[in-house]
């Protein structure tokens, strides 16, 4: 039997804010429970910056960053190219509206980065770390 109440007014774009996910906890290797709103932003912002972009064949062409291709680059170009790298991963997730106020700091062969994520359920402060 097909069901007979079925809306034809529901759009493609209507789940494209949903939140909830798995909580992942990779302190304990493990997944514990679910997460939603800011919270899972903020874990799909780290998940995206630590997955390398084309290396798994579960993610597509988009997901991930290629933050370390800069390995072995010297230390000016990987702080030019270092921004741009980190907003094509993130503007992927329809979730995030843009990146601002990068700082940079520099120690030998690794960057610590700052900068805050505007998404559409407010700001999330980010602090990473790329080895170069």
């Amino acid at each position: 039997m097909v069901p007979q109440n079925i809306s034809s007014d529901i759009g493609l774009d209507d789940n494209k804010h949903i939140t909830k996910t798995y909580f992942l906890d990779f302190e304990n290797k493990r997944i514990n429970g679910y997460i939603e709103g800011k919270e899972a932003i903020e874990q799909a912002i780290h998940k995206i910056l630590d997955t390398k972009r084309y290396a798994f064949e579960i993610y597509d062409w988009s997901y991930g960053s290629q933050i370390s291709e800069l390995i072995g680059s010297n230390m000016l170009k990987a702080q030019m190219l270092i921004e741009g790298y980190i907003e094509d991963a993130l503007l992927t997730d329809n979730r995030i509206e843009k990146i601002e106020n990068f700082t940079i700091e520099n120690d030998f062969n690794k960057m610590s980065i700052k900068f805050d994520v505007i998404t559409n359920l407010g700001i999330i402060p980010v602090e990473t770390e790329a080895d170069i």
